[in-house]
C-alpha cells in the first residue's frame, strides 16, 4: 500500500522487535496512545500469526521503517479496530502517521469488506484529536477514566466509521483534506470488463461447462420456444381467466 509520503509492508523477521519497542510500555507513541501491552517481539510475532491482530511496518520513501499500524476485527458485521504508532517524536506532525492511518483504513473497505472502522483515542492526546476533527469519522461515546497518565485517570474517545461516510470522504473539499488517498484498484476495471468478455464467449461458443447435465438440448429448446416475459396476451383480445378479480365499481355507482 502506497501513499505520497509512506508505504505500508508486512512485517518481515527483522520487523518484529522493531514493532514491540515502538509499543512498549512507557514509549512515546505507547503513553501517547494511552493503550499498550507488554509485549516482546516473540509475543507481537505469534499475536500476528495466530490472527489475533495484524501489525505493518510503516516506511519512507528511503524504505526506513518508522513506525506501524494494526487492525483487528470487531464483532461481527465486518467491524474493524484500528491503532497505529510513528516511534520517534522527532518524526511526528509531519504527515506520516495520517497518511499511514488513511491507507490502512481505504484497505479494509475497499479489499476486505469493511462496513465499520472504529479508532480509540486517548483524551489528552490533542494531536490525533486534531487530526480525527478533519476526518469524517464520528464521535460515538466517552470511555470514561478508560485509561491512567500522570497520576490520574483519563477518558478516552471512541471513534467511528462506516462505509458510505468513507467514500465519501475520498472526494477532497476545503474542510476534508486527510481522507482524501484511496487506493488504486489491484485489477484495472479494463481488465475486469475484458475477463468477463473472454468468458462470454468462450461459453457461447462451446457451451463447455460443469451445468451441461442442467442444460441439455431438450431443455434449451424449451426455453427458446417459451414466450419472453411481458409478452402474453394483449389485454382485451381474449377471455378473462376466472381467477382475474372482477373490476371495482366506479365511485357514485349505484
Amino acid at each position: 500500500m502506497q501513499g505520497r509520503l509512506v508505504t505500508l509492508e508486512w512485517p518481515g523477521d527483522d520487523d518484529w522487535a522493531a514493532i514491540a519497542s515502538w509499543l512498549r510500555p512507557g514509549s512515546p507513541a505507547a503513553v501517547l496512545s494511552g493503550d499498550w501491552e507488554l509485549l516482546g517481539a516473540a509475543e507481537v510475532e505469534q499475536a500476528n500469526r495466530s490472527g489475533r491482530v495484524h501489525h505493518l511496518v510503516i516506511r519512507t520513501k528511503d524504505g526506513a521503517g518508522i513506525g506501524t499500524v494494526s487492525y483487528q476485527r470487531s464483532g461481527r458485521i465486518g467491524g474493524f479496530t484500528v491503532g497505529g504508532a510513528i516511534g520517534s517524536p522527532e518524526l511526528w506532525r509531519r504527515g506520516y502517521g495520517a497518511e499511514a492511518v488513511v491507507l490502512l483504513v481505504d484497505y479494509l473497505f475497499h479489499q476486505l469488506d469493511a462496513h465499520r472502522v472504529q479508532v480509540t483515542t486517548a483524551g489528552y492526546n490533542k494531536g490525533i484529536i486534531r487530526l480525527m476533527t478533519k476526518t469524517r469519522f464520528v464521535v460515538e461515546g466517552i470511555l470514561r477514566d478508560h485509561c491512567y497518565l500522570d497520576g490520574a485517570y483519563h477518558d478516552s474517545i471512541v471513534w467511528g466509521l462506516l462505509r458510505d461516510e468513507h467514500y465519501a470522504s475520498l472526494k477532497p473539499s476545503a474542510d476534508n483534506r486527510v481522507l482524501a488517498v484511496g487506493l488504486a484498484d489491484f485489477v484495472d476495471e479494463d481488465d475486469k470488463t475484458q475477463a468477463r468478455a473472454i468468458l462470454t464467449e468462450h461459453l457461447a461458443a462451446t457451451r463447455r461447462t460443469a451445468l451441461a447435465g442442467y442444460l441439455d438440448d431438450e431443455a434449451a429448446r424449451d426455453h427458446d420456444a417459451a414466450p419472453a416475459p411481458g409478452s402474453g396476451p394483449v389485454p382485451g383480445s381474449g377471455p378473462v381467466p376466472e381467477t382475474v378479480p372482477a373490476a371495482a365499481p366506479a365511485r357514485g355507482a349505484a
